[in-house]
């Protein structure tokens, strides 16, 4: 169990940046359609 935990975290630490890219582009598509109905709600 120890060496595959190691083998995770070791795959993780290589992989951190991209993921915290991905977790930016995720968050940003997923808060984009919520501020363009309201933004057409509003009428602006």
């Amino acid at each position: 169990m120890a060496e595959a935990r190691n083998c995770l975290e070791r795959w993780l630490d290589r992989h951190n940046h991209t993921m915290e890219l991905l977790r930016k582009v995720v968050a940003f598509i997923v808060l984009t359609p919520p501020i363009i109905i309201l933004v057409r709600l509003l009428g602006y």
